[in-house]
């Protein structure tokens, strides 16, 4: 396949990039052109936009040759985002003088070059997976020494959290609408379940300026961030009569923190075989990699301000080199469309329709 079969086939699929085959199409030819890691970064805008792509393999009224494309994108994928995983731990330890054998032995489940197994009961991380870690459905308060001042100004959070909700401040769907899984077909975006989200994915969100009291007690948790900004951190609000149904969190090595601000009666979280009655001020702390739901049987709605902290059994230096992970992977994600628009540059086929 010559150069401008390869653009025409790339451009095509940047027009219409939920076409599964578009992108398997247009990967293969990077890859046999010798354009490996474009060959991955377009596999995974694909994949992104139609989990199909992967899935394809697995399909057996699928034509072969859609079923080995398919095959193809997810081993380069599997084979490109393990070592970039290792890279980024190489990287690490050469700047830290120190080693972090636990992270070499961690991986992303979906993205993993081997098959992994994840095998203590009710536990599965989505994301990324730490095998050597304790695993604790919940952590006593007692692990961190950021709890008591954060309890303390549970009164002046809720006042803030208040003040903002009676300034009219939207909230939005916890569950975006869309959402195609079953067990979210309830929530997909409804305010059953709704999020004022200070933090999302690492990126700092408007809402945050409406809340400095929050966010200055929150200065010193043990926060997971990447590139500085922390991972998560909003107010969640279940309504009266509402349930988040069985579901499991992105990874084993955070801790997600519940401080309840607004607790009715008969409202309560269940994670692994523990069942827990939220109350406020006392804040909770548990493994969201493990099985977990919550409901809301009362007249009224429960508020509780959520983020994510570092397991506490991880050594300083592994946060350190989880945060470093996290930001090698996120960065080369965000750099996949400027990668694939460079290459249209150099080669005549001008920039992507998303950029152009």
């Amino acid at each position: 396949m010559n150069s401008d079969e390869t653009v025409a086939l790339v451009s095509t699929f940047f027009e219409n990039p939920e076409n599964a085959r578009a992108g398997l199409a247009a990967g293969a030819a990077l890859h046999e052109a010798g354009e490996h890691e474009l060959a991955v970064a377009l596999w995974t805008l694909a994949d992104d936009a139609n989990g199909r792509v992967r899935r394809i393999k697995d399909l057996d009224q699928a034509p072969p040759l859609w079923r080995n494309l398919s095959a193809l994108a997810d081993r380069e994928l599997r084979r490109f985002l393990t070592a970039l995983h290792a890279g980024a731990i190489d990287d690490f330890e050469a700047g830290a003088a120190t080693k972090v054998e636990r992270l070499r032995r961690a991986f992303w489940p979906l993205t993993h070059a081997s098959a992994v197994r994840q095998e203590i009961p009710l536990q599965r991380s989505l994301i990324f997976h730490m095998p050597d870690l304790p695993a604790r459905p919940i952590e006593p308060n007692a692990r961190f020494d950021w709890v008591p001042a954060l309890e303390a100004a549970t009164a002046s959070i809720r006042a803030e959290y208040q003040a903002c909700m009676d300034s009219r401040a939207s909230a939005q769907p916890y569950v975006p609408a869309g959402t195609n899984a079953t067990e979210w077909a309830r929530l997909s975006g409804s305010l059953d379940w709704s999020a004022i989200h200070l933090c999302q994915n690492a990126k700092r969100m408007p809402a945050a300026d409406c809340f400095p009291v929050t966010l200055r007690a929150l200065e010193a948790v043990d926060l997971v961030r990447i590139d500085g900004v922390p991972m998560e951190i909003f107010f969640s609000r279940l309504k009266a009569g509402a349930h988040i149904p069985p579901h499991h969190g992105l990874t084993n090595t955070r801790v997600t923190v519940h401080l309840p601000l607004i607790v009715p009666e008969n409202c309560m979280i269940r994670v692994a075989r523990h069942e827990h009655r939220w109350r406020e001020g006392c804040v909770f702390a548990f493994d969201d990699s493990f099985e977990h739901e919550a409901w809301n049987r009362s007249e009224s709605d429960r508020t509780v301000l959520i983020f994510e902290a570092h397991h506490p059994d991880l050594a300083v230096e592994e946060r350190a080199a989880i945060e470093h992970a996290y930001t090698a992977r996120q960065r080369w994600l965000d750099s996949r469309r400027a990668k694939l628009d460079a290459w249209l540059g150099k080669t005549g086929g001008g920039a992507s329709a998303e950029t152009a």
